[in-house]
């Protein structure tokens, strides 16, 4: 599906201003998937995959490939520059009132935050959740994810050292499967 680069900008913006304190991908998702229908959940799922596993703010990659991959370069660039400026924006604006509100814990702004913080949380839990019953399809890919799960979440691996095992594996599993 191609999506003209105005109408991915005007989408993104939405997602940059209304995706506070985390959870981006969480709104990405609903955007994309749920209202606009511009990709499949499979579709989606593979793109946060790939977003996750490579250098950088995984919400700023999935904007910039999701924009690339539905308009081109141009729909890239609209997309990150959507995502990125409202954040970017309000961000010196809150910093400059956080810290001359005060930053000292049991203050107005920093309860604000604790209370930002149980949302991004909850956004989170509900899309991985969700992605879950799609991406987690197969024994292999449980496999996958709970040798993830182990040496990234309770042994604490590097995660270049997490990806450099897992990758390969998962390609090689999925690799002779699609041939």
């Amino acid at each position: 599906m191609r999506v003209s680069w105005p109408k991915l900008l005007g989408a993104f913006l939405y997602v940059g201003f209304t995706a506070f304190g985390g959870g981006g991908t969480a709104h990405l998702y609903q955007l994309v998937v749920v209202r606009r229908g511009w990709l499949s959940e499979r579709e989606f799922l593979e793109a946060a995959a790939l977003c996750r596993i490579l250098p950088g703010p995984v919400f700023a990659n999935l904007a910039a490939h999701l924009g690339t991959r539905l308009g081109g370069i141009p729909g890239g660039v609209a997309a990150l520059i959507g995502v990125l400026f409202p954040g970017a924006s309000l961000m010196l604006a809150l910093s400059l009132a956080y810290f001359h509100l005060g930053t000292q814990p049991g203050s107005s702004a920093a309860e604000a935050l604790r209370g930002i913080m149980a949302s991004a949380i909850g956004l989170i839990l509900a899309t991985t959740l969700h992605q879950a019953r799609i991406g987690l399809d197969s024994p292999k890919a449980v496999a996958l994810a709970l040798w993830v799960f182990v040496t990234y979440g309770l042994f604490h691996w590097p995660l270049p050292m997490v990806l450099l095992s897992a990758v390969p594996v998962g390609v090689a599993f999925y690799w002779r499967e699609s041939r």
